[in-house]
């Protein structure tokens, strides 16, 4: 009977699981989809731009690689921002827990576009 029970215990698991994680990768690629154009345009506008003759390989990178063919995925917070689960009085709290993001990779240069704001931040790994 035990083992029964175990079994039935270790299927409703498995359907939980199933569910949310069918449920989440529906939802993140319904928001990549959604904010994918506006999310490239922001990042290739706050990318920094170079003099004419200087020849910066990061920020040639980043103005060149926002486009298309780059990766792109669809998080709950920025993990870039510097917050502590536990602070929740700092005001940029809701933006590393909470705020959706959508955080564009290309080579070393990240973009990571706050949904809920409109803005990018862009960093080197």
């Amino acid at each position: 009977m035990r083992k029964i029970l175990l079994g039935l215990v270790l299927l409703a698991a498995a359907k939980i699981w199933y569910q949310d994680h069918a449920y989440r990768t529906a939802m993140g690629e319904a928001v990549v989809e959604a904010y994918r154009e506006r999310a490239i345009e922001v990042c290739r506008r706050n990318a920094p731009k170079r003099p004419a003759g200087a020849r910066d390989d990061a920020s040639a990178a980043s103005t060149a690689a926002w486009g298309p063919g780059s990766s792109i995925e669809a998080v709950i917070g920025n993990p870039d921002v510097n917050v502590a689960i536990w602070d929740t009085q700092n005001p940029l709290w809701t933006q590393r827990f909470r705020d959706p993001h959508l955080i564009l990779t290309a080579g070393s240069a990240r973009c990571a576009y706050d949904v809920h704001e409109g803005g990018a931040k862009l960093s080197l790994r």
